[in-house]
């Protein structure tokens, strides 16, 4: 139940931030409200990808039937890899661990954003079995709208393969 609340909210918040307006009385659009980055990155066993950055990310909390979700969605810029945080609670300072057994949100990371439904481009903490993800976000700042932090993660596929995000930051004004 909680592995297909949090698909069904992750999918959500990638269709949300992949959808792209028509803008054409305004050729100069602006970006999210927030920046994510990460010193290291990679798939499938491979050596560091280098850094991921995203200067257009955002950041949303949302409560809904008494459930309050932070989630942070970002692409890299110039490619279609992402990564969305979800946590189920509202936006605190303090660590958040993440993993299977735990009911409190996950970490996706994405080769491709607009494969969302394609488990093999889509590496979960929350994925379950004989290897399992994991990891932690720690909010350091939240200031009225502006929040900030940290995260790391190791996530799995349906194929069982590896990505990992480690030296995560994020901080930015929640929409």
């Amino acid at each position: 139940m909680k592995k297909s609340m949090l698909t069904v909210i992750a999918m959500a918040m990638l269709f949300m931030t992949s959808c792209k307006k028509d803008n054409s009385e305004n050729p100069a659009a602006t970006g999210g409200a927030a920046t994510v980055t990460a010193g290291n990155y990679g798939f499938d066993g491979s050596a560091s990808l280098g850094k991921f950055s995203s200067t257009k990310a955002g950041i949303t909390q949302t409560t809904v039937a008494g459930i309050t979700t932070f989630s942070i969605s970002a692409i890299k810029d110039g490619t279609n890899e992402s990564i969305t945080i979800i946590l189920l609670k509202k936006a605190a300072v303090g660590k958040v661990q993440l993993g299977s057994s735990l009911s409190n949100g996950g970490i996706i990371i994405s080769k491709d954003y607009m494969k969302a439904a394609d488990g093999s481009v889509n590496y979960s903490t929350d994925n379950s079995g004989a290897m399992t993800g994991g990891g932690e976000v720690n909010i350091t700042k939240v200031d009225g709208n502006s929040v900030e932090g940290t995260f790391y993660a190791i996530a799995y596929n349906n194929a069982r393969k590896e990505a990992f995000v480690e030296q995560g930051t994020f901080s930015g004004k929640i929409q």
